[in-house]
């Protein structure tokens, strides 16, 4: 296909939300540029291993979707990804494949106002609200039929605007990456090449500032690749990225549900060249999961099913905390955004991990479903959990003891405060009030049926939002608002969602973003 000459044009910033009305991908959106940023004495190279038109890093919904846009507007795109083949797709493919579009630009636009906590531009914000929109006929294009799926309709239905949501998923899927293998499939079609095992890890400019390329470690070999026209990052977050967590989250470590490639490789290459951050302290995370270092996948978080088992959460000095019946959602509510340190007592946080307290009864069957495809090491593992959990007792993943007093000796902590704690708490069960919590009536269930049980639970994260701050061409920008020329991002890497986000709020992300990234990087003329 031959790349077609558009004629370009400086817009004002109302001129481009009233273009985006007739579509985010198309020639409204095409060509719009920033003023350059300033000149940077860098200098670019004279030899390079590989070129293309459009680089895109990143095998996700953003990186797969940018690669189609680019290349149907003519560009040349190559795609890398720093895993193995076999781990391709990062968060995009082990996630749950539903997706949200609203039924109403304007009450979206309301709705995500609400759900971005102040955090998110209005320009943004609209041209998110209007792309997902749009995001069910472009799918449709690409032969995915999209299904009503109903859940998470809406997360938060106690905010404006919050009527318009309607989730979806592909209607002639399988189960588990029902979305990602058709659109997978689509840059296949095209003749995308993909190079994995391939981490990308500078930017290169010109003299100019132009990114105009970058460097990347191919399998032991450092390769320098052009990018002629612009290089779109849309490498995920930093769920496993100890140091920056340490930097910008409450407390630390927490663990991602997807990928363990995602170590905020992104976050380092843009700051390099200049880029801004925003919604960096954005974790959706709750509690929470075991650890287990897995033989194939190494220290991945693993989910538990405590559903019907009376239990409580209890911090490392044998407390409870909250109520342990509270609804998890997408964002840093009630449940989510604990306070993890403890400034006084131990300097230290006491909550990462805390203590899931069981009885007898949840040994009668397996804590972890082999059956679930959600997550890395649902989707990964080799890993037979026993039926009894006997085998997980000995390798130490759960924790047993014949009594409170043995339990608690395990744990290190005070058998008398676990005692005091338990005992409270199976007396609010008898009353069926718990005066400390609130926790629902129903909800109680004493803990009385030795051996007893406990799980180290970690906070675990859907994904991080946090990055490169993006306009609504999705350019990167530095912290003057100038776009770096020739720089885009797209998914979560420096998403929109400012705060909290809607269930299938990050996956319809991931198809807009792919979509303005690809084909304003397209659009420009070849340097």
């Amino acid at each position: 296909m031959k790349h077609k000459e558009r004629k370009k044009k400086e817009l004002t910033r109302r001129d481009f939300i009233r273009k985006a009305a007739f579509g985010v991908g198309a020639a409204g959106m095409v060509g719009l540029r920033a003023k350059p940023a300033a000149s940077l004495d860098t200098a670019h190279l004279e030899k390079w291993d590989k070129e293309t038109d459009v680089v895109i890093i990143g095998t996700g919904f953003a990186g797969l979707v940018a690669g189609i846009t680019a290349y149907d507007a003519g560009a040349k795109a190559l795609i890398l990804e720093k895993a193995p083949k076999e781990y391709e797709g990062g968060n995009s493919k082990v996630s749950g494949n539903m997706w949200w579009t609203p039924t109403n630009v304007d009450a979206a636009v309301e709705y995500i106002t609400g759900l971005c906590y102040g955090l998110t531009d209005q320009e943004s914000i609209k041209t998110l609200a209007r792309g997902m929109f749009e995001n069910n006929e472009w799918l449709k294009k690409m032969g995915i039929e999209p299904k009503p799926l109903g859940m998470f309709q809406p997360e938060y239905p106690e905010l404006p605007g919050s009527e318009t949501v309607r989730t979806y998923s592909n209607a002639t899927g399988g189960f588990g990456g029902h979305l990602y293998f058709p659109i997978r499939k689509q840059v296949n079609d095209r003749g995308i090449p993909v190079m994995y095992q391939t981490a990308a890890n500078e930017l290169v400019r010109n003299e100019k500032g132009e990114i105009i390329g970058l460097k990347a470690e191919s399998q032991g070999k450092t390769l320098a690749i052009k990018a002629r026209r612009g290089v779109i990052l849309a490498c995920g977050g930093f769920e496993f990225a100890e140091d920056i967590q340490q930097q910008y989250l409450p407390g630390w470590p927490m663990y991602g549900r997807g990928s363990t490639y995602n170590t905020g490789d992104g976050i380092k290459m843009a700051q390099q060249v200049g880029a801004s951050l925003w919604h960096m302290n954005n974790a959706l995370a709750g509690v929470g999961a075991i650890i287990i270092d897995d033989a194939d996948l190494g220290k991945v978080p693993v989910s538990v099913s405590l559903f019907g088992s009376p239990y409580i959460l209890t911090d490392q000095l044998g407390k409870r905390f909250m109520n342990e019946s509270i609804r998890s959602r997408h964002g840093l509510g009630e449940k989510e955004h604990l306070i993890f340190f403890d400034p006084i007592t131990t300097q230290r946080f006491t909550r990462i991990p805390c203590y899931a307290i069981l009885d007898a009864r949840i040994l009668k069957r397996p804590l972890v479903s082999s059956g679930m495809k959600f997550g890395w090491y649902h989707w990964y593992t080799r890993y037979e959990w026993s039926p009894d959990n006997s085998t997980e007792i000995e390798k130490g993943w759960i924790i047993k003891g014949e009594n409170i007093q043995e339990l608690a000796n395990k744990l290190e902590i005070k058998s008398d405060s676990l005692q005091k704690t338990i005992t409270t708490y199976n007396q609010y069960c008898d009353t069926g009030i718990d005066s400390e919590f609130g926790r629902p009536k129903a909800s109680l269930k004493s803990i009385d049926q030795p051996p007893y049980v406990a799980l180290k639970l970690y906070p675990v994260m859907f994904n991080t939002q946090g990055g490169p701050r993006r306009n609504a061409l999705c350019q990167v920008v530095d912290p003057f608002d100038t776009a770096i020329p020739r720089l885009y991002s797209a998914g979560e890497l420096g998403s929109f969602w400012g705060w909290m986000y809607n269930g299938g709020g990050n996956n319809a992300e991931c198809l807009v973003t792919g979509r303005i990234a690809g084909a304003n990087a397209a659009s420009l003329s070849p340097w």
